[in-house]
């Protein structure tokens, strides 16, 4: 089986995404690469979901390249994480912490920068070349570290919107709305709960948005609707 790299980042267009596709392939990895570019912008909560979602459904071995850096540039460290199964690079800000924490983290490396790095563009000029270098079996370049940037999902926290409006929440809580298998269980135009294929349960607004309908951003945690 060909070594997977899964990418995710907020970048959101082509001319971020194919400078990462240039270094990749310099630097002579042919194995697999799973992209998502369209983290909303700055949302470490909604990338941490993604790259959580994305872990449950990867062969162990699976390098996780993380980039949703507005800190890019500041003091905040860049990261490399071994757990049981995967490893995870990217900037220490806690975008990795959900997804490495639930494999297991065995090992943690502060990255030690390369050399002509920009101010603005560390995952092209540090990360992506960490993730290949880990992929083609070499070792994580950097001195160990015990802690990083712990992020937690709260109870209640809108982690991820999707196309239709859909909003992903972390936790239990239903705020009194009928909890059902699927949208059509309730009239057009009104809301709903389901347990999503993400098995997180979903806000919902049959044929609607759920998005629209309540305000909703991501990262907000709901106390009542």
């Amino acid at each position: 089986m060909k070594q997977i790299i899964t990418i995710t980042t907020d970048f959101g267009d082509g001319f971020a995404t194919s400078q990462l596709k240039v270094i990749v392939a310099g630097l002579g990895y042919d194995g697999y690469l799973v992209e998502n570019h369209d983290v909303e912008p700055f949302s470490i909560i909604e990338g941490a979901y993604g790259i959580w979602q994305l872990v449950k459904f990867c062969s162990p071995g699976t390098v996780h390249l993380g980039v949703v850096d507005p800190g890019v540039g500041s003091e905040r460290a860049g990261i490399i994480i071994k757990t049981r199964n995967f490893w995870f690079v990217g900037p220490d800000n806690g975008l990795l912490y959900p997804a490495a924490v639930a494999d297991g983290i065995e090992r943690i490396w502060k990255v030690i920068d390369f050399e002509n790095v920009s101010n603005t563009f560390h995952g092209r000029d540090i990360f992506i070349k960490e993730a290949v270098y880990l992929a083609l079996g070499e070792k994580p370049r950097g001195e160990e570290i015990e802690e990083i940037k712990k992020l937690r999902f709260q109870e209640g926290q809108v982690i991820h919107i999707d196309h239709y409006g859909n909003a992903k929440i972390w936790g239990g809580e239903t705020f009194g709305l009928p909890v059902v298998k699927t949208f059509s269980d309730v009239p057009e135009g009104s809301p709903l709960i389901f347990n999503g294929s993400s098995d997180l349960l979903e806000l919902v607004v049959n044929l609607g948005s759920a998005q629209e309908r309540f305000g909703l951003k991501l990262g907000q945690v709901i106390s009542e609707l």
